[in-house]
């Protein structure tokens, strides 16, 4: 069922790629807006988490698609991940047990013992981090570039200022 999210995230990474791109040329061409700055980093926080989210949705996809196929069929067992160990530990593999935080694929040996399974799952785990890092210190740039527009009209119609209403006193 997990695949299903990969396959929307395959779908949504070309449109993703597409918006980057026309977002980096209109950064490029002239008649910018005077607060350009900060509604680029806003957008580009919001691109960051669909990033991490797109990128998860793929390792979540992979990693349910490796575990179906081992569950089902013959040759299923060992499972795909867990076909690459070397020869001496590939013998001793019992079983197999997904991990969905953080990405990864274990195998589970005759013993009780755990060994990690080869696969792109670090990679996806890295470049994830990275994307979700990104949003969050593009969030927490937009909120220090408010205070420090606050800051600099000396409270005067910046950010969190009210007009006086002539419905309260």
């Amino acid at each position: 069922m997990l695949v299903i999210l990969m396959y929307g995230a395959l779908l949504a990474a070309p449109l993703w790629a597409v918006a980057v791109v026309i977002k980096a040329v209109s950064v490029i061409l002239p008649g910018r807006r005077p607060d350009w700055v900060r509604d680029l980093v806003c957008w580009s926080a919001g691109m960051a988490a669909a990033g991490a989210v797109m990128t998860y949705a793929f390792g979540v996809g992979a990693i349910q698609g490796d575990a179906s196929e081992a569950e089902s069929g013959a040759g299923s067992l060992p499972a795909v991940p867990c076909r690459s160990l070397p020869p001496d530990v590939l013998d001793r593999v019992a079983g197999h047990e997904p991990s969905y935080f953080p990405l990864g694929f274990d195998c589970l040996l005759d013993d009780g013992s755990v060994v990690a399974a080869n696969g792109s799952y670090t990679v996806l785990n890295t470049v994830a981090a990275a994307f979700a890092l990104g949003a969050v210190l593009a969030l927490i740039a937009v909120g220090c570039m408010d205070e420090y527009r606050a800051r600099a009209t000396g409270g005067r119609g910046g950010a969190g200022e009210h007009s006086p209403s002539p419905h309260y006193p």
